[in-house]
Formats: structure tokens, sequence, C-alpha cells
């Protein structure tokens, strides 16, 4: 019920080759059926023509009276004049003409050929006709599907293109969550022992350096917000302020930057 049948599907370069292959096909069942009834017509005719000769006519008058004077005596005293005989040299000479001169039908020294004929010329011509125009919609639906398929392979490629780059941003941005959460100021003991040990370092001098903690949130853009947690659980936490304690024992001592000792 949902189906246009009003609409005309659209046209592919298969469908065409079968309105070609058809058309060859309806052509060939045509000019059989047409060679056919000329065939026929033809013979015919000839037969009609054989039998409405007159065979004597096609032999020189004056050859068959001398051989009927010769076989048959009692024809001695016929005797004709000389226009009786130049007349019937004329009608012989005629009917030679006109047999020369004439086809058989349907031929005629214009169409002398089945390939003459006039039905046969006239659907030959029709069906060139149809022909060269599929042949040209052939060539244009081919260079349309051409175009369609590389618009098609343009869109997929620039489509696969979008999709490597929204995968690309979504690590990018990924990468950038992970480095934030790990460069994030921990608030709790877990989140802190999940950092790296570089930054477990670095947040333990930030811890154990009392006075200098300012220095030290101006060093790596913290404030004093996302370290009042920890802060808070250090001053509390006895064990875990051990533990930070002893983690700055343990560090190596940063050489000293002082010229003297460079002198000495």
């Amino acid at each position: 019920m949902n189906t246009d049948w009003t609409k005309s599907e659209p046209e592919t370069s298969a469908s065409v080759q079968k309105e070609i292959d058809d058309l060859r096909k309806t052509h060939g069942v045509l000019l059989s059926k047409l060679y056919d009834l000329n065939a026929s017509a033809y013979l015919d005719d000839v037969e009609d023509r054989y039998r409405s000769r007159n065979e004597v006519l096609d032999e020189d008058p004056r050859e068959w009276m001398k051989r009927e004077f010769r076989d048959n005596p009692q024809a001695s005293d016929v005797d004709y004049s000389q226009i009786e005989v130049e007349r019937m040299i004329e009608i012989s000479n005629a009917q030679k003409e006109l047999y020369a001169k004439t086809y058989p039908y349907p031929f005629s020294p214009t169409a002398p050929t089945p390939a003459h004929l006039p039905s046969i010329s006239r659907h030959n011509y029709d069906y060139c006709k149809q022909l060269i125009e599929l042949q040209r919609k052939l060539l244009r639906v081919k260079k349309e599907e051409q175009i369609k398929q590389q618009q098609e392979q343009e869109r997929l490629q620039q489509e696969m293109y979008n999709r490597r780059r929204r995968e690309e941003e979504a690590r990018r941005q990924a990468q950038i969550e992970k480095d934030r959460l790990e460069k994030r100021f921990p608030t709790t003991i877990e989140e802190f022992n999940s950092k790296p040990k570089d930054f477990q370092n670095l947040i333990a001098r930030f811890l154990d350096a009392g006075t200098l903690q300012e220095k030290h949130l101006k060093a790596n853009n913290w404030t004093p917000e996302e370290v009042a947690p920890l802060k808070k659980i250090y001053n509390k936490d006895d064990k875990f302020r051990s533990h930070i304690i002893a983690m700055v024992m343990n560090m190596p001592k940063s050489t000293s930057s002082d010229p003297r000792r460079r002198m000495c």
C-alpha cells in the first residue's frame, strides 16, 4: 500500500543493457519473419513468372521457322511475310528484355538484395535509431553511476576520516583527563597511594615543608582549597604523618648551590 506505482524505477546500466538486449532479440525475431514472408513471396513470383513465360518466344523466330520447314515437309507451303517475321522477332526481343530488366518480387533494380528491401530497410532504420538512443543512454547512465560511486567513495573516506579524528580526539581527551587526575592533588590517603612515586615525593615535601608550603603552592600551581583535605588528614593522622616524614627523610638530598662549595 505504501508503494508509489506511478514513480518509475531509477535507470541503471543493467536495466538499460537489458533494454538493448531485448531490442536486439525482438528485432531478430521480426527480421526472421520478414525474411520468411519475402522468401515465400519470391518463390511464388518465380513460379508465376515461369508459368507465364512463353518459351517459344525465347528462340529466334527465324531459327524455329527453318527447323519447322526442315522437319515438317507438309509445312513447306507455309510462308511468312517479312512484316510478320519482323513482328515475331520484335515480340521475342520484347519478352527477353522484359525478363532481363525485371526482378522477381519483392526485388527491384533499387532493391536487388534483401538488405535493400523497403520493408526490411524501414525496420532496420527504426532499429538502428532506437539502438543508438539506448547506447547513448547507456553511456550517460554509466557515467552517472561512476560519479555516484566516486561520491560514495569520497563520502565513505570522509566518514572514516571523521571517525578516526573523533577517536583520536577521544583518546586525547582521555589522556588529558588521565593526566589531570594523575596531577590532581589527592584528597585521601588512598588517592595519595595511587599517585606515581615522583608525585608522592612532591606532595610529601609540600606537607613536610612547614612555613614553606606557600612556596610549594606557587611552584606547583596548587590552591589552598585543593590541598586542605589532605593537610587536615596529615595534621590529624599520626600514622600518615609518620609515613610522610619517613618518605622525606629517605629522599636524596639535592646538591647545594652555594658557589663556595664549588670552589673547594
